[in-house]
């Protein structure tokens, strides 16, 4: 027994004792086995009684806290074991700073985590029995604005575990503030423009327009960029600068997405056979069940061919790359059964007689 005590009182280091240190391992050990406690609390007994309840508060809330729960326990846990040696101050200011930072981090996340439940089980069902497409835009940048300043508090907590004044870092931060909106001018002009599509808002989400030459459906409007999905599926990402700064054509608000094919026909076409393909191209159009409004016309003399145009509608609701094709299709295997002949560009070199001659 006194060589046991004796053991336990010897001195290792920093005036700690064997003690002291098995102290400290039996503190971890024990904040190990709570935290796993309490973390299989969270997921059998608390999740199930959540389950059964009529709101759904609870589950949301079990389901965020989750782990960071049990990582908060388990770095609080270990800066309380610190506390059973005898540490330098400084190296037990640097154990206090740290564990609170690492804290700080996982609240911050859980509370991140929650934003996003929230959103999800509260605000997307309302979102999507909503008439209005302004919430579907507004939302996202809502969400991601509190989590950015959820994260720019948690920083600045950091930085006061650091030592640094916040005060001062705040005006720093403001003097330099100029400075970096002059680097930033571009995204800024972004940020403005996602501004000017919210207030003045020449399309919403779901909206299928034409911008910069690219056309497609409005999947999200950001901050600094909106992204829009083309008809063959590819994803274009444009800068709100450029949405608002071009022509947005915007063809939701119309009830049709109108098409006109341009036909050149060779120049030995009679007036009367202009009429008939006219004719023709109407009577197909019509003759489509979904196509409408069709009209046609004589539109120019062209450098190589007689240029006729024949003109329709698809509803919005319709498939507009299926319907054209369609048409075209039909178009063409009716103009050859009627021996009409498409124009193709040609050259005529009409001094070529008289330089054989000369030859």
């Amino acid at each position: 027994m006194m060589m046991l005590k004796e053991l336990l009182a010897q001195d290792l280091v920093y005036g700690n004792t064997v003690s002291n240190f098995a102290l400290f391992g039996g503190v971890v050990f024990l904040t190990l086995v709570l935290s796993k406690v309490i973390q299989s609390v969270f997921r059998n007994q608390l999740k199930r009684l959540a389950r059964s309840s009529a709101t759904m508060l609870d589950d949301i809330l079990l389901e965020t806290l989750d782990r960071p729960l049990y990582w908060i326990l388990l770095v609080a846990g270990v800066q309380i074991s610190f506390n059973t040696l005898l540490l330098p101050k400084q190296l037990t200011s640097m154990v206090h700073n740290t564990s609170t930072v690492v804290i700080t981090m996982f609240v911050t996340w859980a509370a991140s985590n929650l934003i996003s439940a929230m959103r999800a089980h509260y605000l997307d069902p309302m979102i999507e029995k909503s008439e209005s497409k302004l919430d579907d835009q507004l939302v996202p940048i809502m969400e991601k604005a509190f989590k950015a300043a959820l994260w720019t508090f948690a920083i600045l907590i950091v930085f006061s575990n650091m030592g640094y004044d916040i005060l001062s870092l705040l005006t720093g931060l403001g003097i330099g503030g100029l400075a970096i909106a002059m680097a930033a001018q571009e995204t800024l002009s972004n940020v403005f423009g996602s501004i000017t599509i919210f207030t003045d808002q020449p399309f919403q989400v779901g909206d299928l327009i034409t911008v910069e030459g690219h056309t497609g459906i409005v999947e999200e409007v950001g901050l600094r960029t909106s992204r829009m999905k083309t008809a063959s599926g590819v994803a274009i990402t444009i800068p709100n600068s450029h949405m608002v700064a071009g022509a947005v054509i915007n063809h939701s608000v119309e009830t049709l997405r109108r098409q006109e094919v341009v036909l050149g026909l060779v120049y030995d076409t009679t007036a009367e056979e202009l009429r008939a393909a006219m004719a023709l191209g109407e009577d197909i159009v019509q003759a489509h069940p979904v196509a409408t409004d069709a009209s046609s016309g004589f539109i120019r003399f062209a450098d190589c061919a007689l240029e006729i145009a024949i003109r329709f509608g698809v509803p919005e609701h319709e498939n507009y790359g299926a319907v054209c094709s369609e048409i075209n299709l039909q178009i063409k295997e009716q103009f050859d059964a009627a021996g009409y002949d498409m124009a193709f560009p040609t050259m005529t070199l009409d001094g070529l007689k008289a330089l054989s001659k000369v030859a």
